[in-house]
């Protein structure tokens, strides 16, 4: 299948890493994959995208295409007409903007899935990409289908009509499901799926190394949601109750300055190491060398939607073999269920200190959760297992019509929004990124 790829950034900027693993694993299985990223403006900053560096398509500037929009008005009306009709009535009406914005790119997108005789057109993110996908589909007629994660799914940007009009809707996790399910049609309801996002299971394993002082390894953004203030509390309780560790966090952002101070006042600056933000290889590195011996994503509910989905940094080290303690939290417990981890109350140093000392002082209960962890992997977030299935429904014609009912005969602009919006670069407009996370 030749497969259309729509990201927010990838592969350029730092985020959606996870993506990824899927991409090459739709490559590896045979299946050609062409990338287009909504944003990029940044340059690639992943370790290991170059095979998709050389498959990724830029969007033109504003000017280019605002002419793919004219063109298709003359040569398309109805179709046009329907890819902007989807957004009327929506509020706020800076959303529109960014809606209105999408499509037209996703006008631009139609013609160049089409030049390049796309059999299916996915996008990651149920936001601004899958509008831009919709809309491309609409106009193009070749069938699409979208990844929703977490925040995405909050924002329910029209999720309902999306649904409707996609193959089908991947959610990463149940709990995202769940969340979006009060908001669906029937029919929307009938075209959802919870795939999970994959990792590369090694086939090989490195037997933990034997080490007087074990290594406790946070691989997150240092960011509130991801709650390192209780893991730097529980180290604290940890080295006040006599027990050795070091623990690592990986990751960087605008909590750093705050945990510095932290571990200063816990007192446990001897005990824990800030790395920064390692490079993706670096970190698998980690875990393949056999240099860590848990990992803990002590993850917070800031509500309003702010919670962890699936974490891809916790599908990971299990895959390793490594055991993973976190929180109950989103997506967590449907990823560590069935004893595949140590899941404790979110915000509680106390009982995150409990679930870290019975880790660092059994290495025996560390290998038993370890097979446990790489067992739940194998089972249902291996990277080939899920892009089968991903490619499987690609090829679904069954899956209903690709557009919906077209609009009332009234002219186009009535759907779009009255000012020229190209008049600017499509930068500098637009709508916010989704949150790059899993």
């Amino acid at each position: 299948m030749k497969i259309l790829y729509v990201t927010q950034r990838l592969p350029f900027g730092p985020g959606e890493s996870f993506i990824v693993p899927e991409i090459q694993a739709l490559l590896e299985a045979g299946h050609e994959v062409l990338v287009v990223p909504r944003l990029g403006g940044e340059p690639v900053r992943h370790d290991d995208v170059a095979e998709i560096v050389r498959r990724t398509r830029r969007l033109p500037g504003s000017a280019a295409v605002a002419a793919t929009v004219a063109a298709s008005v003359v040569r398309r009306p109805r179709a046009t007409a329907a890819a902007f009709w989807r957004l009327r009535h929506r509020r706020p009406r800076r959303r529109v903007t960014y809606n209105a914005l999408a499509t037209a790119q996703g006008l631009w997108l139609a013609r160049l899935a089409r030049q390049w005789g796309a059999d299916h057109i996915h996008a990651h993110w149920a936001h601004l990409t899958a509008t831009m996908a919709m809309a491309a589909a609409e106009a193009s007629g070749i069938p699409w289908s979208f990844t929703a994660h977490r925040y995405d799914v909050v924002l329910n940007n029209l999720l309902d009509q999306k649904l409707r009009s996609a193959r089908f809707g991947r959610f990463i996790a149940r709990c995202m499901l769940d969340l979006a399910r009060p908001w669906l049609s029937p029919e929307a309801l009938r075209r959802t799926a919870v795939i999970h996002m994959g990792v590369d299971v090694p086939e090989r394993l490195v037997p933990p190394r034997p080490r007087p002082i074990p290594i406790l390894l946070c691989p997150a953004r240092l960011v509130p949601v991801k709650g390192q203030r209780y893991l730097v509390e529980a180290a604290g309780q940890l080295a006040r109750r006599g027990i050795r560790f070091e623990l690592w966090l990986a990751g960087d952002g605008p909590n750093r300055a705050d945990l510095v101070s932290r571990i200063a006042q816990t007192g446990v600056t001897e005990q824990v190491r800030l790395l920064g933000a390692l490079p993706h290889r670096e970190l698998l590195g980690l875990y393949r060398r056999g240099e860590v011996d848990v990992v803990v994503l002590p993850s917070l509910d800031l509500g309003g939607g702010e919670h962890e989905g699936i974490s891809v940094a916790a599908i990971e080290p299990m895959a390793w073999g490594l055991p993973v303690v976190s929180t109950s939290t989103g997506g967590m417990p449907e990823l560590l269920e069935r004893g595949a981890g140590v899941l404790v109350a979110p915000a509680d140093g106390a009982a995150l200190a409990d679930a870290l000392a019975s880790l660092v002082q059994s290495p025996e209960r560390r290998a038993g959760l370890g097979r446990a962890a790489r067992q739940r992997i194998l089972e249902e977030f291996d990277v080939r297992l899920i892009a089968a299935e991903l490619a499987r429904r690609f090829a679904d014609r069954t899956g209903g019509p690709v557009a919906g009912p077209g609009p009332p005969p009234v002219a186009v602009a009535a759907g779009a929004p009255g000012a020229d919006p190209w008049a600017k670069s499509s930068r500098s407009i637009m709508a916010p990124a989704e949150p790059e996370d899993a």
